[in-house]
């Protein structure tokens, strides 16, 4: 027998009505009518599904971004049992995301997305901001069923060298001819002057200073000192000792060449601090601030400065570097955040670093800006400076080749096209490009600027 849906009309008799409030996962789920969707959800401890009717025009879910109601999803409903003994849904929460690909790719496509990370397994927001920022999204997807469901989602996918188009090693070659063409002045035939890095990669470690008072304190999510990072084999507390704080120390070691000390620097993408704390720890006098759009990442940064005894010195400022341009230039020393005479960058992905660099320069600034992430675009409609000399094929082909790191010299030889035109766009100020051990990172090149 055909069972008619609830009506919106069918409102429960306070005689024979009567309420539940229960959790589950959705077993089955069915299209009834234009009004209603019937969905079966399974409770831990019953042995049948309870059947539940979920109006369509009303409401009910929370969070109301995206649809959670998939087959697995685990969801806690509120609501009444009308006359008819249908259990009539008012309100539904999210507990745990469904293993539903479709689903992870629909949450992870918000810009929000990593305030969904306990819905997904994880503890902390930026466990989940990593694993989407350092791997493909296949890679992501998977990790988060396996999160979910305490259970390996697939054969790990076969690894695959990154393939050099002959398209794109073209347009290198011509980029190369063209910056080393020189004209009458100082730059190529182009406007630009193909350059070498001052200081060639050292096979020598780089010294690390750390003070020994701090070498105990990890600047690392709770419980992901084992994990493994992006970058290889390493655990991500392997990779910050090896690879994260030496890349810190360098920054540290190349600012104490400077005629100057600074004052007052400005970390661009600071992140959790690794940069600025061990920058207030090697230059008392000064201060920090670092502005970085990812929340769990600055909350993290505050409590790694305050175990190292130097949150006096470093501001954190949640918010997109834009703003902050804005909002510094509007008004400018007497702001919130002050005046800074140093800007740094280590790893500020894609056109981040470009805004940084025209950040310094348009107040005369010493910068140190070491870029990666080539192809990433976050701040349109901001057009990066070194766009000027390439079109739009150019860009994307050069930055593709940047990050194809199963091919050192192809990556390497891109890296100088794109900073050698970063350096040529800010030629007002002394701008040289600086090479540091590839050991320590593969994103080894930065534009150094003294005003």
């Amino acid at each position: 027998m055909k069972m008619s849906s609830p009506g919106s009309s069918e409102d429960p008799s306070p005689s024979t009505s009567s309420f539940f409030d229960f959790e589950g996962k959705i077993l089955r789920k069915k299209n009834i009518s234009a009004g209603h969707l019937k969905l079966a959800i399974q409770e831990d401890s019953k042995e049948r599904s309870t059947t539940v009717y979920i109006p369509r025009n009303e409401p009910v879910c929370s969070p109301s971004e995206f649809n959670f109601l998939y087959l697995g999803a685990t969801i806690h409903v509120r609501g009444h049992i009308n006359a008819r003994s249908y259990h009539h849904v008012s309100q539904c929460n999210l507990v745990q995301c469904s293993p539903n690909v479709k689903m992870i790719k629909e949450i992870l496509a918000l810009p929000n997305y990593a305030s969904f990370a306990p819905i997904m397994g994880m503890m902390e927001e930026e466990e989940l901001a990593s694993l989407v920022e350092e791997h493909s999204q296949k890679i992501v997807v998977n990790s988060i069923i396996e999160k979910i469901t305490g259970k390996r989602a697939k054969a790990p996918p076969r690894y695959r060298p990154g393939r050099v188009k002959q398209s794109d090693m073209n347009i290198l070659e011509c980029k190369e001819a063209e910056g080393s063409t020189i004209d009458d002045g100082a730059n190529g035939s182009n406007g630009w002057m193909l350059c070498q890095p001052c200081h060639q990669p050292t096979q020598t470690n780089v010294p690390v200073s750390f003070d020994r008072k701090k070498e105990s304190i990890v600047n690392l999510p709770h419980g992901a000192d084992d994990t493994i990072s992006a970058h290889g084999k390493l655990t991500r507390s392997e990779y910050l000792e090896t690879k994260k704080n030496n890349q810190a120390i360098w920054f540290v070691e190349r600012i104490k060449q400077f005629d100057r000390q600074p004052r007052r620097f400005l970390d661009v993408g600071g992140g959790r601090g690794d940069l600025a704390v061990q920058i207030a720890l090697h230059f008392p006098e000064a201060t920090v601030v670092v502005v970085d759009s990812n929340e769990s990442s600055i909350l993290a940064g505050k409590d790694y400065a305050a175990k190292c005894g130097v949150e006096q010195r470093i501001e954190f400022c949640c918010m997109n570097f834009t703003d902050f341009v804005e909002e510094h230039d509007a008004v400018g020393c007497n702001g919130s955040y002050g005046d800074v005479d140093f800007v740094l960058a280590l790893h500020a992905c894609g056109d981040l670093s470009d805004m940084a660099l025209s950040f310094a320069s348009s107040k005369g600034c010493n910068f140190i800006i070491c870029p990666c992430c080539y192809p990433k675009r976050y701040l349109a409609p901001f057009v990066p400076h070194w766009h000027q000399f390439c079109t739009k094929v150019e860009v994307d082909s050069l930055s593709r080749l940047v990050e194809l790191d199963d091919h050192r010299e192809v990556s390497r030889r891109a890296m100088l096209v794109v900073n050698s035109m970063r350096k040529t766009a800010f030629e007002a100020q002394n701008v040289q490009l600086e090479e540091f051990d590839n050991k320590i990172s593969k994103r080894n090149i930065a534009l150094v600027g003294m005003s």
